[in-house]
C-alpha cells in the first residue's frame, strides 16, 4: 500500500491531547473522521487525493482511539465529550471546516454540525446517519447492562495479539476488506507490547453505551445544519437503517446521496476511487457556493 506519508501533530483540546495526521498545508480544510474502534489512518487510501485536490486535510484520532490521549479514572465516552473535543479542535485548524466522518464519527458530525453550525461549510456523512429510535422504556435496563460492562472490564487482563490474529480478526469481521487494507488497520491500530500487540483503542470503548438513541431529540440537531450535506453509503453494507428512518434524516438535512457500488461499511476503504470521485466534486461545489476558507 503506497501513498504519501502524512505529517503527525498534536492538538490539545477540551483538555486531552489529540492526534492528528495532516496532509498537504494550503486550501480550505477537511477534517476527516473515523468509526468506532478505528484510527486516523482509515484514510490514508483517500486524503492523498482530497489533498492533490486542493484541500487541507487532517485526520483526526478520536478521544481513546489511535494515539490520542484516553480518559482518565472515572470518566466515559458519551458521544457529547466527542462533541465537545470538536468544539475545542475545530478553531484550532480554521474558522469553518468540512467534515468527511464514517459511522459512528458521521453520527458526531451531524451532532455538532447542528450544534455549531457556523463552524461547518460541508458535511459528508459515510454510513453514520444514526441509530434507529429507542424506547424510554430501555433506559433502565441499558443502564444496568452497562454497569456490568464496566465491572468486567475493570478485571479483565489486557488482550494481546499478533499482528496476524489482529488482520485475521478484521478480514472476519469486516470480509470485504482486502488481505492489504486488513493488515494496513491492523498495523496502525495496535502497538507492541511485552512481545505481543495490543488494541490501541481504549477497551471501556467495548462496553455498550447506556444512553439511548431518541430521534426526536436527534431531530432538533438535524434541523439546525445549516451546510450542504452528502451522505454515503455501499451499496452492499450490512449496516442500514430502515428506507424510512434514513429517508426522513436525509430529507430534514437536505441532503444528497451516493451510492458506491462494490462497497459495504466502509467505501472509503472497499472502493476508494469511487468514494473520492463522488466527495472531490461535492466538496468544490459547497466551497464555490461562496464560504470562507478559515
Amino acid at each position: 500500500m503506497t501513498h504519501p506519508e502524512p505529517r503527525s501533530r498534536y492538538v490539545v483540546a477540551n483538555r486531552l491531547r489529540h492526534h492528528l495526521l495532516e496532509w498537504s498545508g494550503n486550501g480550505p480544510v477537511v477534517l476527516l473522521l473515523h468509526g468506532f474502534l478505528e484510527h486516523a489512518h482509515v484514510w490514508d487510501l483517500v486524503a492523498p487525493r482530497l489533498a492533490a485536490g486542493g484541500y487541507r486535510v487532517y485526520a483526526l484520532d478520536w478521544r481513546g482511539h489511535g494515539d490520542s490521549d484516553w480518559i482518565g479514572p472515572g470518566g466515559y465516552y458519551h458521544f457529547a465529550d466527542y462533541t465537545a473535543d470538536l468544539a475545542f479542535l475545530v478553531p484550532q485548524l480554521a474558522e469553518r471546516v468540512a467534515l468527511v466522518a464514517h459511522s459512528m464519527g458521521g453520527g458526531v458530525a451531524v451532532g455538532y454540525a447542528g450544534t455549531e453550525p457556523g463552524h461547518v461549510w460541508a458535511l459528508v456523512s459515510v454510513e453514520g446517519m444514526g441509530l434507529p429510535d429507542s424506547d424510554p422504556e430501555s433506559a433502565p435496563g441499558r443502564f444496568a447492562a452497562w454497569l456490568g460492562d464496566l465491572k468486567r472490564v475493570a478485571e479483565r487482563a489486557p488482550r494481546r495479539v499478533t499482528l496476524a490474529e489482529a488482520t485475521r480478526r478484521l478480514r472476519e469481521r469486516f470480509p470485504r476488506f482486502s488481505a492489504e487494507v486488513a493488515q494496513h488497520m491492523a498495523d496502525w491500530g495496535t502497538r507492541q507490547d511485552q512481545g505481543a500487540r495490543l488494541w490501541k483503542f481504549d477497551p471501556l470503548h467495548q462496553t455498550r453505551s447506556p444512553q439511548p438513541y431518541y430521534v426526536a431529540q436527534a431531530r432538533a440537531f438535524w434541523r439546525r445544519v445549516t451546510c450542504p450535506v452528502l451522505y454515503v453509503e455501499g451499496r452492499e453494507t450490512p449496516l442500514r437503517l430502515s428506507a424510512a428512518d434514513l429517508d426522513e434524516r436525509l430529507r430534514i438535512l437536505h441532503a444528497r446521496r451516493v451510492t458506491i457500488a462494490g462497497a459495504g461499511h466502509h467505501p472509503h476503504l472497499e472502493q476508494p476511487h469511487a468514494f473520492t470521485r463522488a466527495v472531490i466534486p461535492f466538496l468544490d461545489e459547497a466551497h464555490r457556493q461562496g464560504i470562507p476558507d478559515g
